[in-house]
C-alpha cells in the first residue's frame, strides 16, 4: 500500500506541476499577444493630408497592425470631409471610441488631432487607415 501512495502522490505532484506549467505559457503567450505592438504603434506618426488636393469621393484606407488592423471609407465633398465608415474594425472594437475619434475628425476636419483618452492606440490604427485612404485619393 505503501508503494501505491508514493505512485499517486508523485502522479499527482506530475500533473500539478504539468498544469502550473501550462497556465503559465497561456497566461504569458496571452500578455505577450495583447501587448505587442503596444509601444510601436503608440508611438506612430500620423499626417495630415491637405483636403485641399482630395477631389470629391470615397475612398477606402486601410491599416495593419495585428490586433488592431481595420479599414476605414471616408467621403470626401468639396474639400470636407463629410463621413467616415468602420468597415472592418479592429478585434477588440469600442463603438464609443470609434464614435468619439470620428466626431473629432469630423469637427477637426483634420487627422491631427490628440485621439481618445485611454485608446491610443486604437486612435492611432484608426487615424492611420484615414491617412492610407485620403492618401489614396492623391
Amino acid at each position: 500500500m505503501a508503494r501505491e501512495e508514493r505512485d499517486i502522490k508523485r502522479m499527482t505532484v506530475t500533473i500539478t506541476t504539468a498544469a502550473v506549467f501550462i497556465a503559465f505559457v497561456v497566461v504569458g503567450g496571452t500578455f505577450f499577444w495583447l501587448t505587442r505592438g503596444l509601444s510601436t504603434y503608440g508611438n506612430m506618426t500620423i499626417r495630415n493630408v491637405g483636403l485641399e488636393s482630395v477631389p470629391d469621393g470615397t475612398y477606402t484606407g486601410s491599416f495593419k497592425g495585428g490586433r488592431w488592423s481595420n479599414t476605414v471609407k471616408v467621403t470626401v465633398k468639396n474639400h470636407t470631409i463629410t463621413d467616415i465608415k468602420i468597415v472592418k474594425d479592429v478585434q477588440f472594437k469600442n463603438a464609443k471610441t470609434a464614435s468619439r475619434l470620428i466626431s473629432m475628425v469630423l469637427k477637426a476636419q483634420s487627422l491631427e488631432i490628440d485621439g481618445v483618452t485611454g485608446a491610443t492606440v486604437t486612435s492611432k490604427a484608426y487615424l492611420k487607415a484615414m491617412e492610407n485612404a485620403l492618401n489614396g485619393a492623391l
